[in-house]
């Protein structure tokens, strides 16, 4: 939130929407950095989530959590630096688009199908 504020200040200190436009870029980069500090120091977001509905966790499923929040790093890298670059080379109408429409598809797209995948990798598994 103090990052959002921060950027808010600056762009009407300045006068320049850009800072605005950085909000996406930085909402990225924090969960990127939450989710990476996660694996370094177990456990991990994926599998804090996962034990709130299933305490006692099989170790396949904790595994699996690890994998999880790996991707979601990539996930997160990939969209931040896709979201600077709109901010950095596209139109207003581009960057709008991207981060305000498509970015938030893509992360339903990428939670429907890491739903997908855990029917298959943890059968039995419903947590």
């Amino acid at each position: 939130m103090a990052g959002g504020l921060l950027l808010a200040g600056l762009a009407f200190e300045l006068n320049n929407a850009l800072f605005l436009k950085m909000y996406p870029v930085l909402v990225n980069g924090s969960l990127l950095v939450i989710f990476a500090s996660s694996l370094r120091n177990p456990p991990t977001i994926a599998e804090r989530i996962a034990r709130l509905r299933t305490p006692n966790l099989p170790q396949s499923a904790v595994a699996y959590t690890r994998r999880v929040t790996q991707a979601w790093c990539v996930f997160f890298l990939g969209n931040g630096l896709i979201a600077l670059w709109t901010v950095l080379r596209w139109s207003d109408r581009a960057w709008f688009i991207y981060n305000g429409v498509i970015a938030y598809v893509l992360v339903g797209v990428f939670f429907a199908g890491e739903w997908l995948v855990r029917q298959r990798v943890l059968p039995g598994y419903h947590g």
